[in-house]
């Protein structure tokens, strides 16, 4: 199980930083008072510590000894401490410390949790660095590993672009940032980045450019070309790091709120918007070859029954359930999204006429096995579906709710398709 190590004498520090990084984070922090107990924890939990946070002044550990250990045990660290100098930082920088937090102003706490948080979430990110030079490729990489990063190098705009269409995925790409020089022969890097933003946009894809040569107008060029950011050469690794972090954190929160607009907030489904949005060209690709299509529309019976008698958290236990159990036995080119109350609407591409009733029924059968309330409460759905391809969308949507309409009639807990 992954664990946070944070090496603080001062018990107050201790109590706020573990309960920040726990909140940001919900992993274990183990903290030790001095390095004595530091290097105790780590025989006892070597493989489980992914990070150590480090204050410099202990009772037993004379200057940077406690980075120079976590460097010696292939711990990445933060040094968090309320001493610091210049001399300081060029000892503990020789240790490959990744950053480094003064406890000097209110909010430093809470900077070096968000440090953490960044830090521990770049482990299932890629970069790709691109430079037709190997040295500079190794030593961005070096720095970029130090962030946990996982790497991928090419020595072209070229290159980069077939490891990006290798890396691409109907869910966005795999790689998270790309840092590229601007000077390569060929296509040099602002070429590189026209062709990166013709297929993925800043919100989804970072782009850090660097150059030797720089200027405010290559880094104005760079920006208008369609990167996030720009960096020239040589540059301190704080400021890189604070650039990577800054990008990357930025591509987190609007994934946060793609999330948020496209997900019904209490299953995790996909909302009513956002299945039009997606169904709507799925519908156009059926008609436009005449391919097999079915949609379907499903609905809890006797929901408003379950609500009155156990309550709404039970309701919600209920639809959450329900919709693990629909996204669950779906395939990966299905759409299924809540539509309102305790209704899902499901569209189903390349579906043939002759395998829709087993599809549905496997639903209405899992559906029927759930229980709550300690097995007091089990719940059925009915299930109306159509393939039929209609003028548009909204028709085959209607058809599929009349057909879920004859379900409810003629007894619940059953399956009808025109």
């Amino acid at each position: 199980m992954d664990k946070i190590l944070l090496v603080e004498d001062t018990r107050l520090f201790s109590d706020l930083v573990t309960r920040r990084i726990e909140d940001v984070l919900d992993i274990p922090v183990v903290a030790a008072p001095d390095l004595s107990t530091a290097r105790r924890i780590v025989d006892e939990m070597r493989d489980d510590l992914v990070l150590a946070v480090l204050d410099l002044t202990l009772p037993d550990a004379r200057d940077t000894e406690v980075a120079e250990f976590a460097h010696s045990e292939r711990i990445p660290s933060i040094v968090f401490t309320g001493s610091f100098d210049k001399q300081t930082r060029a000892k503990i920088l020789a240790f490959d410390v990744i950053d480094y937090v003064t406890k000097d102003a209110p909010g430093s706490v809470d900077y070096l949790a968000s440090i953490v948080r960044r830090i521990y979430r770049n482990r299932k990110l890629t970069a790709l660095v691109v430079d037709d030079s190997k040295t500079a490729r190794k030593f961005i990489s070096k720095h970029l590993r130090q962030y946990q990063l996982n790497i991928v190098e090419a020595e072209s705009a070229d290159h980069a672009l077939e490891i990006l269409d290798e890396n691409d995925t109907p869910d966005g790409n795999n790689v998270s940032l790309v840092i590229t020089d601007f000077h390569m022969p060929g296509r040099d890097g602002g070429e590189l980045i026209r062709a990166i933003r013709k297929r993925w946009p800043k919100d989804k894809l970072a782009v850090i450019g660097l150059s030797a040569m720089g200027d405010s107008e290559l880094s104005a060029r760079f920006i208008k070309m369609g990167a996030n950011d720009f960096l020239t050469k040589p540059f301190l690794p704080e400021e890189f790091f604070c650039r990577i972090t800054h990008n990357l954190d930025m591509i987190d929160q609007l994934k946060a709120l793609r999330h948020a607009a496209t997900r019904d907030y209490l299953t995790g489904m996909y909302n009513r918007r956002f299945f039009f949005d997606v169904a709507s060209p799925i519908f156009e690709n059926a008609k436009r070859r005449n391919a097999d299509l079915m949609v379907a529309m499903v609905d809890i019976d006797h929901f408003k029954s379950v609500n009155d008698t156990y309550g709404h958290d039970i309701g919600d236990d209920v639809l959450k359930s329900v919709a693990r159990t629909l996204t669950g036995f779906t395939r990966d080119t299905d759409v299924i999204a809540r539509f309102g109350g305790e209704e899902f609407c499901l569209i189903a591409p390349e579906m043939e006429p002759a395998a829709m009733s087993d599809y549905l029924e496997k639903f209405r059968a899992e559906i029927s096995k759930l229980s709550f309330v300690d097995g007091a409460l089990s719940v059925t759905a009915s299930i109306g579906a159509t393939n039929g391809l209609m003028e548009n969308l909204d028709n085959m949507i209607g058809h599929a709710d009349q057909m879920l309409y004859q379900a409810k009639e003629t007894g619940r807990d059953k399956v009808v398709i025109a």
